[in-house]
């Protein structure tokens, strides 16, 4: 601030009295706001304006080693730099090839690149174009560029695109550059994403103990997290033409292979060990997660930090709405998946035909996430929409043969088990249920989802107390932000503990569904606020047409349905829920 007010040009831009200080320039003047112009513009002119103004890393070596502002700077960088860079990305796939004047798609994919020095399309894409503009010595530097900018990430081009750009600018031949998607395929295994972890070089200076350690600790995390990602298994796990799916080693040589990539750096001035996850088709930054040295030095802290940032990053990547252009199983499955934490009779409805496709599909049937999501999606079904009995139990029967195939197919896969506990709760099993929820927790229990789970299922089995413990943990792992769906496991268990108000406010973050609709009349009526009760009857009511819009649903009917979806080991409770839900006005019958 000293040097900012003795500079006769900057200090007119700075304002403050005794408490505050504050930009007092024109923001319309600002090289930011010009930059935005510049992309607004998206003129061949305005691109090349937009490069000169863009100086590299925003708000470069301001780290100050305060921890609040250092992770604020972190985070700003990252918004910035993802956002410019997802704007010019798409900018950049709209516009054709074949019709785009060359000029301006060469001065788009240039912008890019320097804001990503590391983006594999924009690369690719600008060696084709200066290929095909005759500038073969600006695509040899522009090759040599590239391959230094991947150098920094402990990384280098494939030898397939290297040994294409040499043959073209040999023999002036630009049609000699692989095509995207086309002539150079990466080896990818198409069942689900691979994440790639590096560790940025640290120049000539040793690795430091905590960032070794800090990277043991992320591969150990992420060997654990199945359901989403893997990393490249080693063709010696293939015993006798049996891919076993071992995970037993990372590659880092391919990481541009990977549909993800984790960047662990060390910041000395900050203190901090930094984890950034990128998307590799575009290089997006998906999430950043600061860990200071102090939490490095106990592993306990350790472990919880780290688990709860890769249990973020499983939520980004499965939130993350990235075009799906080869549509792989993964990607199919994805969608469904998102589909299915929506808790809703429609989203059910969509997600059943894609999750059935993959099954009579040869690669997606061997996929136990299939399996296992065709049992879930049964489940949901039948406590989302009240059905008849006779097929209630052709769903809970099919729910049964799914669950128990996934298994089989992969018995090192938590979800598998979770999904498995919750067949044997509905069907009124607890013990051998809670030891279902042991086993996936056992499996994994640093996954937030898993843990949930397990919380929401001694709940239903009256262990009240651990369930809370579980359901605080879930919380604690769940990292920025909670998922939409965890809101209703625990309004259950809210419920189940007598704390009406805790289980109302869990019910308004929750997605709208039948149960919780049904949920939310009880509970409101069992605090006798018949006002509220009467409104959130009308929400019941209106889900219900929602999911029966041609059905009429009378007290027996309900009264069944309640029972038939009803997971709770003491019968006391359900005869509390039916009592509440009778002085609300709801066609129950309390004797059932």
């Amino acid at each position: 601030m000293s040097l900012l007010r003795a500079n006769e040009v900057t200090a007119p831009l700075i304002g403050s009295d005794r408490a505050h200080a504050w930009f007092a320039g024109d923001p319309t003047r600002s090289d930011l706001a010009t930059f935005n112009r510049c992309l607004g513009a998206g003129t061949e002119r305005a691109y090349r304006e937009a490069a000169r103004l863009w100086r590299g890393i925003p708000l470069a070596d301001l780290e100050t080693g305060e921890a609040l502002f250092d992770e604020w700077i972190a985070q700003f960088r990252a918004e910035t730099v993802s956002v410019t860079h997802k704007c010019l990305g798409k900018r950049l796939d709209s516009m054709p090839e074949a019709t785009t004047p060359l000029t301006l798609q060469i001065a788009a994919c240039e912008l890019l690149i320097a804001i990503e020095p590391s983006d594999s399309e924009a690369n690719e894409r600008l060696l084709r174009l200066l290929l095909r503009d005759g500038q073969r010595a600006a695509a040899a530097r522009q090759l040599r560029t590239y391959t230094h900018a991947l150098k920094e990430l402990d990384l280098a081009p494939s030898e397939e695109l290297v040994d294409a750009v040499r043959k073209a600018t040999g023999q002036v031949r630009p049609e000699s550059l692989p095509q995207p998607h086309a002539d150079y395929q990466p080896k990818r295994y198409a069942d689900r994403p691979h994440v790639a972890l590096i560790r940025a070089r640290q120049g000539n200076q040793a690795v430091p103990d905590l960032l070794s350690f800090a990277h043991s600790e992320v591969i150990h995390q992420l060997t654990r997290f199945r359901s989403v990602r893997c990393f490249e298994r080693d063709d010696r796990d293939d015993v006798d033409g049996r891919d076993n799916g071992l995970i037993s080693r990372v590659g880092f040589s391919d990481a541009l292979d990977h549909d993800y990539r984790l960047l662990l750096w060390d910041e000395p001035r900050a203190k901090s060990i930094y984890l950034r996850c990128v998307n590799a088709r575009r290089q997006d930054t998906v999430s950043c997660v600061r860990i200071s040295y102090e939490c490095l030095d106990d592993r306990s802290s350790a472990e919880t930090i780290i688990a709860t940032a890769i249990n973020s990053l499983e939520q980004d990547i499965i939130m993350d709405e990235r075009p799906r252009t080869c549509a792989s199983p993964f990607d199919r499955w994805l969608e469904a998946y998102q589909l299915l934490t929506q808790w809703s009779e429609a989203s059910a409805r969509a997600a059943l035909p894609i999750l059935e496709g993959l099954a009579n599909e040869e690669e997606g049937k061997r996929l136990s996430l299939v399996h296992s999501s065709i049992s879930s999606l049964l489940m949901i079904r039948r406590l989302t929409i009240p059905t008849s009995a006779q097929l209630a139990r052709a769903d809970q029967e099919r729910a049964r043969e799914a669950a128990l195939q996934a298994i089989a197919l992969d018995a090192l896969e938590p979800f598998n088990h979770v999904v498995l506990g919750w067949m044997r709760m509905q069907a009124n099993e607890h013990d051998t249920a809670l030891l279902s929820f042991q086993d996936a927790v056992a499996l994994n229990p640093y996954s937030a989802a898993t843990v949930v789970a397990a919380a929401e299922a001694n709940a239903y089995a009256g262990n009240v107390t651990t369930a809370q413990s579980l359901a605080e943990k879930a919380i604690a792992l769940s990292g920025r932000y909670t998922p939409a769906y965890f809101y209703a496991y625990l309004a259950n268990i809210a419920y189940l503990r007598g704390d009406l108000g805790q289980c109302i406010e869990y019910l308004r973050r929750a997605p709208e569904s039948m149960h919780t609709a049904t949920l939310m009349v009880a509970a409101q009526a069992e605090r006798n606020d018949m006002k509220a009760a009467g409104a959130a009857r009308v929400r019941f009511e209106r889900e219900l047409r929602q999911a029966e819009p041609y059905s009429k649903i009378d007290g027996s009917t309900l009264s069944k349905w309640l029972v038939s979806t009803n997971m709770h080991r003491d019968a006391s409770v359900r005869r509390r829920m039916f009592s509440s839900l009778e002085r609300a006005g709801l066609p129950v019958d309390a004797a059932m």
